[in-house]
């Protein structure tokens, strides 16, 4: 649960709920490339925000002057990947799972490795959900293209436990006991 010493712009999450989960496949947002994705939720006074926000600082000084020409870090044009969820309850209030928390997302071209809490490889990447509680190891890179700011790459996950699913439904074959014999017609 620390920045690397060797690397100031790589954190390790403490435990913190995920959503927008998609390790097993890449998903695409609007017209943009397929990546791998999982969005953390990490209550606010985890010492987690402060470790991201570090790594935010660290990324922008080293671009202060040539990626960034010179925008002060609070510049609004400068996009921040750590939002903040009760912002998100205005617009969602069905979202509450973000109640109380700040959220980042982290994507990558490449898939990322999941482990369990015995540092064994998951293979059947179903068991990492939206919902699920896990630690992750997240890297800060900042950006000048069409906007200008900071993201996070994702390496990995490591599933903690178990968690209420989210955004979605469970299929049971129990919701086809009623009148079966009705339908074998």
């Amino acid at each position: 649960m620390a920045i690397t010493k060797n690397n100031p712009l790589k954190i390790v999450l403490g435990t913190c709920r995920v959503s927008y989960v998609h390790i097993k496949e890449p998903a695409a947002f609007e017209d943009s490339d397929p990546r791998y994705s999982v969005t953390f939720l990490i209550p606010k006074d985890s010492p987690d925000v402060e470790r991201i926000r570090a790594a935010i600082r660290s990324a922008y000084e080293a671009n202060k002057e040539g990626l960034f020409k010179g925008k002060p870090l609070s510049s609004p044009k400068l996009w921040n990947p750590l939002r903040d969820g009760d912002e998100v309850l205005e617009e969602f209030p069905e979202r509450k799972e973000y109640e109380g928390c700040y959220f980042v997302k982290a994507a990558s071209k490449t898939q990322p490795k999941a482990f369990d809490t015995d540092k064994q490889e998951i293979l059947d990447l179903d068991e990492v959900y939206s919902g699920c509680y896990c630690r992750g190891v997240i890297v800060c890179y900042p950006f000048n293209n069409k906007l200008a700011g900071f993201g996070f790459y994702i390496n990995s996950v490591m599933k903690m436990r178990d968690g209420e699913r989210l955004g979605g439904f469970e299929a049971t074959a129990d919701d086809y006991d009623d009148e079966v014999e009705d339908f074998l017609g």
